[in-house]
């Protein structure tokens, strides 16, 4: 017998926070101060990783990155938020109803993000929905970065909620995959337009937040 959800644990980046254009942007941005052009899709490797791990990964690559990488992941914050106040951060379609309808009906919920704590509240604060969830955990706070399922696990300890009573809402490749290493339930979201990611582990995909997810998520309880 399947145990019953309890506790819906979120990605935040493309899940909750449509700020995937504004982190591609700003990396492009520093990557062509340092004299460096790539395709928009060379980004897309990185989608779901830490900060750490992204800038490590690209100094390897490109030898005019010879600054550490905390300057490059400091310099990447300042320009992306930069960015934001300009152009305005907004929610992904849907997923505010969506996220207040669960607590109504009682899920435990959780944010799960490899951005930095500081990003991850200022964004709830935003969209108003901070007060929807009992735990927030952010890569920083962890040892090792999606894939490894760390984040999950440290989300459902932090909600008090077993890994079988779990499900959680991410778009990428690494999350999903770590979502199932950490035997939880797993919705891979992939709406329109986004960065294509193979999410063919997830127990179901969706392309967008609907009654069709609630329903699902519900017969699932």
């Amino acid at each position: 017998m399947e145990s019953m959800i309890t506790a819906v644990i979120f990605d935040m980046d493309g899940v909750i926070a449509d700020s995937e254009y504004f982190n591609v942007k700003a990396k492009h941005l520093i990557l062509k101060q340092a004299g460096i052009e790539v395709d928009w899709h060379y980004h897309d490797k990185f989608l779901g990783t830490t900060h750490e791990y992204m800038w490590t990964e690209m100094k390897k690559e490109f030898e005019s990155l010879d600054k550490e990488v905390s300057y490059y992941i400091d310099q990447w914050v300042k320009t992306r938020k930069e960015l934001i106040n300009q152009e305005g951060l907004k929610p992904m379609p849907g997923v505010v109803d969506l996220i207040r309808i669960l607590k109504e009906k009682g899920f435990h919920l959780a944010v799960a993000s490899s951005s930095l704590k500081e990003d991850i509240m200022t964004n709830m604060n935003t969209f108003g929905i901070t007060d929807c969830f009992e735990a927030f955990v952010s890569g920083s706070e962890c040892e090792n970065g999606k894939p490894d399922p760390e984040i999950f696990q440290k989300a459902a300890e932090a909600i008090g909620q077993k890994a079988a009573n779990c499900i959680v809402v991410e778009d990428s490749e690494a999350g999903v995959k770590a979502a199932k290493s950490a035997k939880m339930k797993c919705i891979g979201y992939a709406p329109e337009g986004a960065i294509k990611q193979d999410l063919h582990q997830a127990d179901t995909v969706v392309k967008e937040f609907s009654d069709k997810l609630i329903e699902y998520i519900m017969g699932n309880k």
